[in-house]
C-alpha cells in the first residue's frame, strides 16, 4: 500500500474517534476506557525503556503496522521483531521520556499524540545519541478488553546528522 494511504488511514481513524459516540455519552466512554488505554500505554513505555521485545510484542496487534521516520513500512508482527531486535542489537535504552501527550478515545479504538525524547546507547560503545520527534499511535480495543497497539507512525525534530568533512 502506498504510503499516501497509510497516512489517509491514520487521519481516517483519527476523524472517525473525534467523531464518533453521541453528545454526553463521550464523556463517560474516555473516563471509562482511559485506565486500559493508560495502562497498555504505561506496559509499551516499559518494554521500550528496558529493551524488552517480547513485552513489546505481547502488546501488539498481529497486523500491526509501524512507520518509522526514513524507512520502509513495517506489516505485522514478524516484521516489527526484526526491525526492533536488530535495533536493540546496535543501541539500548538509558532514557525515554513523554512530553505534551494527548489520548483521543471513541468505542474500540483510541489514538495517542505525543512529543517523545530518547536516549540510546550504542552497544559496541560511544557517545549516547538522543532522538526527539513526534508519534502517533492508535490502539485498538480487543474482545477480552485488551488494548493493542494497531498502528505507529513518528518523526524526527532532531536536526539531520552532519556528514563528516
Amino acid at each position: 500500500m502506498p504510503k499516501a494511504t497509510h497516512s489517509i488511514s491514520v487521519l481516517a481513524v483519527l476523524a472517525a474517534i473525534a467523531c464518533s459516540g453521541t453528545p454526553g455519552a463521550g464523556a463517560l466512554d474516555r473516563t471509562s476506557l482511559q485506565p486500559g488505554v493508560d495502562s497498555a500505554a504505561t506496559r509499551l513505555l516499559t518494554a521500550l525503556r528496558t529493551d524488552a521485545s517480547d513485552s513489546l510484542m505481547a502488546l501488539m496487534a498481529d497486523d500491526v503496522v509501524l512507520m518509522p521516520p526514513n524507512e520502509a513500512v513495517l506489516k505485522g508482527k514478524a516484521a516489527v521483531r526484526g526491525w526492533y531486535d536488530q535495533l536493540v542489537s546496535q543501541l539500548r535504552t538509558s532514557q525515554l521520556t513523554l512530553g505534551d501527550r494527548e489520548v483521543l478515545i471513541g468505542g474500540e479504538w483510541a489514538a495517542e499524540l505525543a512529543a517523545f525524547e530518547w536516549t540510546l546507547v550504542p552497544v559496541a560503545g560511544g557517545p549516547a545519541v538522543t532522538e526527539r520527534g513526534n508519534y502517533v499511535q492508535v490502539w485498538h480495543r480487543e474482545p477480552d478488553g485488551r488494548w493493542l497497539l494497531a498502528r505507529e507512525l513518528w518523526n524526527s525534530t532532531s536536526p539531520p546528522a552532519t556528514p563528516p568533512k
